[in-house]
This record gives structure tokens, sequence and C-alpha cells, in this order.
């Protein structure tokens, strides 16, 4: 008679290819892997079908919901952002397929693979990576710099929405535009209502605090002296905040409407470049630490050299890769 084997939690999440992170939930390289799986297997399917797939496998697995769905979603949204997957449209219908095969050198010792195949070099990182690492590139591959893929500085998007030109202008050209249109664009606004990072990079023992609490925190000020800033205004409750320039003169406050929380990010670090005050970032210990929230290219940029940390705004990456980014931020700032 076959001896018929328990099928525990840990079993089941074995069979699946789904391994535990350190948190409890699922890690994120499984589901990165699972989702490559499904893309590859169905051919073109819509991201709803993949979702629903993984948050039923992983549920089936007794992964508690708290972590599936958020999990989940990140992990589609990161590998779309960074080139993995590839949105498109058939028949009306959002789907997901495979990027073409890609190789982006990082180091001399490290490369990323992205996009359609696979690789049987052993793979760099941990459960917590969203795309495959690698120490050496296929057998004919030609890798693409870092800085080929990242393309354009982020900021250079917002610039041309602000003038209407596509030159290449520094980011300390971005804040001075922004300021230009918060003095003569901006719209009168209750002083009383508005929160801004007043307090300059390097204070509060870099803890950038919140503003979507009763009371501020960390740099966050309920008032600003006179000058420009980057603030929020309230929003249609007490939980929704609007990105905005806020310019502060002797007679009039004047706020000006920020297309999104990126744009705002981006006016954060450029605002620390034209008064010589930069945004602080620091590396120990494999770590790489913000004392600032990030735009997305960062984000894009991260997820591809590195995988979270345990902390927010950290992210564990080798000393090569962390050398490649300060280099890349130097180049785009």
């Amino acid at each position: 008679m076959t001896k018929l084997e328990p099928l525990t939690p840990e079993v089941l999440r074995k069979k699946l290819g789904f391994e535990l992170a350190s948190d409890g939930g699922p890690s994120v390289r499984s589901i990165a892997n699972a989702a490559r799986e499904c893309v590859q297997k169905w051919r073109s399917p819509t991201r709803a079908r993949v979702t629903r797939f993984l948050n039923q496998q992983l549920l089936a697995a007794s992964f508690d919901e708290d972590f599936v769905r958020d999990r989940v979603t990140n992990v589609l949204d990161t590998l779309i952002e960074t080139g993995d997957l590839t949105k498109a449209r058939f028949d009306g219908k959002h789907c997901l397929v495979l990027s073409r095969t890609q190789w982006i050198k990082i180091t001399d010792e490290e490369f990323a693979f992205l996009g359609h195949g696979d690789t049987d070099a052993p793979l760099i990182g941990s459960l917590n990576s969203y795309v495959r690492r690698v120490s050496r590139v296929g057998k004919f591959a030609t890798p693409t710099s870092l800085f080929d893929y990242m393309g354009l500085p982020g900021h250079l998007r917002h610039f041309a929405r602000r003038t209407g030109t596509t030159i290449d202008a520094p980011l300390s050209e971005f804040w001075s535009v922004l300021c230009n249109l918060a003095k003569n664009e901006g719209q009168p606004i209750d002083a009383d209502q508005i929160r801004a990072v007043v307090d300059p990079p390097g204070s509060t023992n870099g803890f950038f605090g919140r503003h979507d609490q009763l009371s501020v925190s960390g740099r966050w000020k309920q008032a600003a002296p006179e000058g420009v800033w980057c603030a929020v205004r309230p929003g249609r409750n007490q939980f929704e905040w609007h990105p905005i320039i806020l310019s502060v003169g002797e007679r009039e406050v004047l706020s000006l409407d920020l297309y999104d929380w990126d744009e705002w990010c981006w006016s954060l670090l450029a605002r620390g470049r034209s008064i010589g005050i930069e945004e602080r970032s620091y590396y120990s210990d494999g770590t790489l630490s913000f004392e600032h929230p990030i735009p997305t290219q960062f984000r894009r940029l991260l997820s591809l050299i590195g995988e979270p940390g345990e902390k927010s705004w950290t992210w564990r990456m080798s000393l090569g890769a962390e050398n490649a980014f300060s280099k890349w931020r130097g180049l785009v700032q």
C-alpha cells in the first residue's frame, strides 16, 4: 500500500515553489519566478489572471492574506518597472508578456538578466530579489550598460512638461523653473492649511518624518518661513494630501500643484542641489539607506541591482552595485 504524504503548508509551499521570507510571508523571489512562469506558459495572459492565480496559490499554501495581496501587486509592478515584463494590450485587454532578453552590466562580476529565456549561471542575491542577477552573461550575449538601460534622468520628463522643451537641463535648473512658476502662476492658499519640509537634510537625526498624521514629525513643519518649499496641501479628506511647491512671501502665500509624487521627489532633490545642501544617503554593511523619499527612477535601478532592506527606505546590495548607483546618481543630478 502506498503511504500518503501529509499535505502540510510546508509541503505544499515546497511543491508550488514558494519560499518563506523572514517576515513570515512569501518571498519576493519566489513570487517573481512564479509570475514569469505564468506569463511564459500562458502566453500574453491578462494581468488580472496572473494576479488572481498567484493570490489563490499563495493563500492555498497558507500564507497570510495581509502579506499576499500587497506583495503580489508590488512584485508585478516592479517586474514591469524594471523591464522584466512588458504591458501589452490585446483585444482591448491589459496583458503581460515577457520582455525581450536583455543583460544589464552592474559591475564586472554582476549582471542582471531580464525578459524571455533563462540562464544556467548561479543566481546572486537573496529571497528578496526581484530580478535575476548572475556573475556572468550568457554565451554570445552583449550586455547593456547601466546608463543606457536607465535612459534620460527622470526629472527631464517633468522639466519638459513644465517648459515645453526637451533640453538636457541640470537638476538645479528644474528647481529654478518650479520657483518661477510658483511665484508667477501659483494660487493663493491659507498658510494654516499647508505642511512643508522646512528643516534641512541631516537634521532631526536623519529622520524625514511624516506629514499625514494629526501632527507632523521629522523635517516637516505646519508653518513655513519666507522662501520656496516642497510641501503638501489638504485633499478631500483628512487622509489625502496633494504635493505642491509652496512660495511664501511677505504679503502672500502661493501654491503650485505638482503632477504627482514622483515630481515632488525630484523637486526635493532639485532644491537640495540648488541651495547646496544635498539630500542624504549612506552605505554601511551592505545596506544603502536614504534619509528622503526617492523618485520612481531610483526605485527602478535599486530593484535591478539590489533588494529591499529590513527597514523602510533601505536597500541591500554589494559594494560594487552601490558604487554603480552612486556613479549613475552623480550623473543624473
